[in-house]
């Protein structure tokens, strides 16, 4: 399982983003890798992305394989809706 946090730079949010879905892949017991990047650098990383974590803004500017479960969050840093989102990209 590939998880992608993106958001425009590459360096905060998403990388606090990353942290979180860590605790969350464990507290879930499931064994994930996650990585984080910028919206600009998204496309070397979606083709092998099972979920996406971003907002609805950068969702539109990207192009994202069918494949790809997206996680359209309004507000990245609210643990509650980025768990929610999370489970149901997974299905649990």
């Amino acid at each position: 399982m590939k998880i992608l946090a993106v958001c425009g730079n590459g360096m905060g949010t998403s990388t606090i983003i990353k942290i979180s879905l860590k605790k969350m892949c464990k507290d879930l017991g499931i064994d994930a890798q996650i990585e984080s990047c910028s919206a600009g650098e998204s496309g070397s990383y979606l083709g092998s992305t099972d979920i996406l974590v971003c907002t609805p803004n950068w969702e539109k500017l990207m192009t994202i394989p069918q494949k790809v479960k997206v996680v359209s969050l309004i507000n990245l840093m609210n643990k509650a809706e980025l768990k929610a989102g999370l489970v149901n990209a997974l299905e649990l």
